[in-house]
């Protein structure tokens, strides 16, 4: 608690600097975290000795001169990338897989987020003590935007995904106990259940999927909740100008939309005007390769991701914000664009699937996978496995229908796995598609 309080504290400031001032305190941090990779990460070190960076000339390299990495170069070589001899890959898998549970720690000291992402390739990203809190200041400092105050709590309501060591979940659990009331709400659960939980909680601040948001936002146009959030806080699938529009109809408060992923929790949000994204620059370092971005995490120091290559088209706003805030603006991130797969009941009614559910979704020995809805009564999913095949596709088989037993469609929908060799990206755009819907 008195390291979150120091950071929250410390974090304040950088609020108000300039872009000069920012960019020689990247510079400062990005040298000391190239030290300690070349110190004590095996694969960075002979990676950057191809390239002609060494302790020797650390300090005299540009950031820009560095070679980029990827999600599959990272788990390729997890065991020689990470800079903490604790972490294993086949022990966190493992980990992972026999402790479900949000909030349980690696050796009760690391936190673990697993996700595929778009690419179907499952990640795994892990946090030390001193990370987190870094990164849990950023986010009460600049997303929640909530003040220290000892003797009010806020009620905090995430809707989002569960059951597994998720980014967001993950972030909005391990909210601190002296400043918020906290209840997590399963984008998964069956859609009454949502309804009563949300209703009964009577959140003050919203948080979530940002189409979990919207989801409420009907709810309470229909008149089947009556909630008063003061704020609104939209993650980890599109906020579009509708579901935006559908928000601010329902609750009269305009939702703050910010970008979050497995690879750095808080990256970016909108500021009190609620129009563009301002990347945190001081804890990240952020470049461009035709509009893909490319990203730096000054903060951790467990799992170091250096010049990393995100995957997200994004698009740099020159003309920046006139807030207080100086750091830089985005007008657009392309991320992901599955659409929820909704199914028929056999009593005739409708449910869905979120499509972030299947993305975060997770089994010891997968290396790759993709679902592929073939009716509104059947779902195909592809897998591609790494060890014995009978008990991985009967784990992914149990797995999948965990998920459809707590939406109550488990005798709606058919699940047929099989095992391939590879999946293929797309004929048509050349991308992988994790969901192929109807």
């Amino acid at each position: 608690m008195l390291r979150l309080i120091y950071y929250i504290l410390a974090l304040k400031p950088a609020e108000y600097m300039n872009a000069a001032y920012i960019e020689r305190l990247q510079d400062k941090r990005f040298r000391k975290l190239l030290k300690h990779v070349l110190t004590h990460s095996k694969f960075y070190k002979e990676y950057y000795k191809k390239a002609g960076i060494t302790l020797d000339n650390y300090k005299k390299v540009s950031i820009r001169e560095i070679p980029t990495i990827n999600k599959q170069i990272m788990m390729d070589n997890y065991d020689d990338f990470v800079c903490d001899q604790n972490l294993k890959h086949n022990k966190l898998e493992k980990f992972i897989a026999e402790h479900p549970k949000t909030g349980d720690k690696f050796m009760n000291k690391y936190h673990v987020v697993h996700t595929s992402g778009s690419t179907g390739k499952v990640g795994i990203f892990v946090y030390g003590p001193n990370d987190w809190a870094i990164l849990l200041a950023m986010a009460i400092n600049r997303v929640t935007k909530t003040k220290i105050n000892l003797f009010k709590k806020v009620r905090l309501a995430y809707i989002g995904a569960m059951g597994g060591h998720y980014a967001g979940i993950s972030l909005a659990s391990a909210a601190p106990k002296f400043l918020f009331d906290f209840v997590a709400i399963d984008i998964n659960s069956p859609l009454d259940e949502i309804i009563k939980k949300v209703d009964k909680f009577k959140p003050r601040t919203l948080s979530g999927y940002s189409s979990g948001a919207y989801l409420l936002a009907q709810e309470q146009l229909k008149g089947n909740i009556n909630i008063h959030p003061e704020k609104i806080l939209c993650a980890g699938d599109p906020l579009t100008p509708h579901m935006q529009e559908k928000i601010v109809e329902a609750f009269g408060v305009e939702p703050t939309n910010y970008y979050a992923s497995s690879e750095s929790i808080c990256m970016a949000s909108q500021c009190d005007r609620h129009k563009d994204l301002h990347l945190f620059d001081d804890w990240h370092v952020f470049d461009f390769d035709k509009e893909n971005l490319i990203m730096t995490t000054l903060y951790n120091y467990t799992q170091p991701l250096i010049r990393y290559e995100m995957n997200d088209v994004v698009a740099l706003d020159e003309k920046g914000c006139d807030c207080k805030w100086g750091f830089p603006v985005i007008k657009t991130i392309a991320g992901r664009s599955e659409e929820f797969l909704w199914f028929n009941k056999k009593d005739g009614g409708r449910d869905f699937l979120h499509p972030l559910v299947l993305v975060e979704f997770f089994v010891e020995g997968l290396d790759k996978f993709q679902f592929i809805q073939k009716s509104a009564h059947k779902l195909d999913l592809h897998i591609v496995v790494n060890g014995d095949e009978e008990k991985i596709k009967k784990a992914a088989e149990h797995a999948i229908n965990e998920i459809l037993k707590s939406k109550d469609l488990q005798d709606d929908v058919k699940i047929d796995v099989e095992i391939v060799k590879d999946i293929k990206n797309d004929e048509k755009t050349g991308k992988f598609k994790l969901i192929v819907p109807l």
